[in-house]
């Protein structure tokens, strides 16, 4: 007579097993990364794009204020916003893009840009790049209509 007995099985459990990707020591603990550095990465990414000016506003008070008050609230007024959680994030940008330049291929490279440097340097996933246009620069060289 035979029976049926389990002498032995392997089971994986991911949250047996204390390593993963995401915490390569196993030493457990939280991290925290503030709005206002994922908005420092994603407005470095963004002003190394072709075609972008800059971020934010024209200038004027609210980006005095915001330069110097530096909370997340006043990100905004830099061009930035930013909504994140633990694995993704939504960024607003307002930009300012040089004239000449097809706006369309710039917000496609800037929405890619801000995707590569979010993943790459601190494993958030954008899951929504929104960008306003909010104004265009016209370099010097760009001619006038009798405009002095």
């Amino acid at each position: 007579m035979t029976t049926n007995k389990i002498v032995a099985a392997e089971v994986f459990h991911p949250e047996a097993f204390p390593f993963t990707t995401d915490n390569p020591s196993g030493v457990p603990g939280e991290t925290k990364i503030e709005p206002s550095v994922v908005a420092a990465i994603v407005g470095h990414a963004v002003n190394r794009v072709d075609g972008v000016d800059r971020l934010g506003n024209t200038g004027g008070i609210l980006r005095t204020v915001a330069d110097t008050i530096r909370s997340a609230a006043s990100a905004r007024g830099t061009g930035v916003g930013v909504a994140s959680g633990q694995r993704e994030a939504i960024i607003d940008l307002d930009v300012v893009v040089v004239y000449g330049f097809r706006i369309p291929g710039v917000v496609q490279d800037i929405r890619e840009a801000t995707a590569k440097e979010l993943y790459d340097q601190i494993g958030l996933v954008a899951k929504e790049v929104n960008v306003g246009i909010v104004g265009i620069e016209f370099p010097a060289n760009t001619p006038t209509r009798g405009v002095q």
